[in-house]
């Protein structure tokens, strides 16, 4: 096999869990000064992804989300695990070019004695996908059904060397699909319609973006009360 040529794995999952295990299953391949480029649409899995892969790498997440808003993220290892490397976060998604991605202090990404201690994962890689280097693992994104999403990796540079041995961890993977309790204590965003597990930070949404989302229909005048609210509707909620 030729180690120029890059290499792509392709998986399924059918469910945020095995989205995340995903994440946690790669965070033991990353080696401090990895770029992760990962694509995919609105929705598509890319956040619960680098959930897990934080998980795994045993960072300090304090309720990792999209930093879409602040663009890039910083989490630094737990006490427990001082040696872990740093995991930077960063949310393309705003980006025109490289003087935005240096504007909010993305030039980092170059400095070999910053980014060479980190490992970076990127939301919308496509955007400054021509400042990413030879060597980074693509990870795609896509929506082939209500909670299914297939995730194909593709490695690049030095990262061929290591796919047989990532694509044959993650392989062993067995899916993890919720049992009938969890699923029950489980919902669909109202915004994006993706699956929202119970206790996450932002429900009833699945993230900051859709909570925002949300907001801004609210002070758009887009949703409108049917009747007023009453006590009983502050004690039990409304659906």
């Amino acid at each position: 096999m030729n180690p120029a040529h890059p290499i792509t794995g392709t998986l399924t999952t059918h469910s945020a869990q095995a989205t995340i295990a995903l994440g946690q299953t790669l965070a033991q391949h990353v080696r401090a000064g990895d770029i992760l480029a990962l694509h995919g649409e609105l929705g598509a899995g890319k956040t619960q992804f680098v959930r897990g892969l934080a998980e795994g790498m045993a960072v300090t997440t304090a309720g990792l989300a999209s930093p879409t808003f602040v663009m890039m993220h910083e989490y630094l290892p737990d006490a427990d695990h001082p040696a872990a490397p740093v995991l930077i976060h960063l949310d393309a998604y705003r980006l025109k070019n490289l003087d935005d991605l240096e504007s909010i202090g993305g030039s980092v990404l170059w400095n070999e004695d910053y980014a060479g201690g980190a490992v970076v994962a990127i939301e919308w890689a496509d955007r400054i996908a021509a400042h990413l280097g030879p060597d980074m693992l693509a990870i795609h994104f896509t929506h082939t059904g209500a909670t299914e999403r297939e995730i194909a990796l593709t490695g690049h540079g030095q990262w061929t060397g290591r796919m047989p041995a990532l694509l044959a961890a993650l392989g062993a993977i067995p899916d993890a699909e919720l049992p009938s309790a969890a699923a029950e204590s489980s919902h669909t965003c109202p915004i994006c319609k993706a699956t929202v597990r119970k206790g996450n930070d932002y429900e009833p949404f699945c993230s900051q973006r859709c909570k925002m989302v949300d907001l801004g229909r609210w002070l758009g005048g887009h949703y409108v009360i049917s009747r007023p609210v009453e006590q009983r509707d502050l004690e039990e909620g409304v659906d």
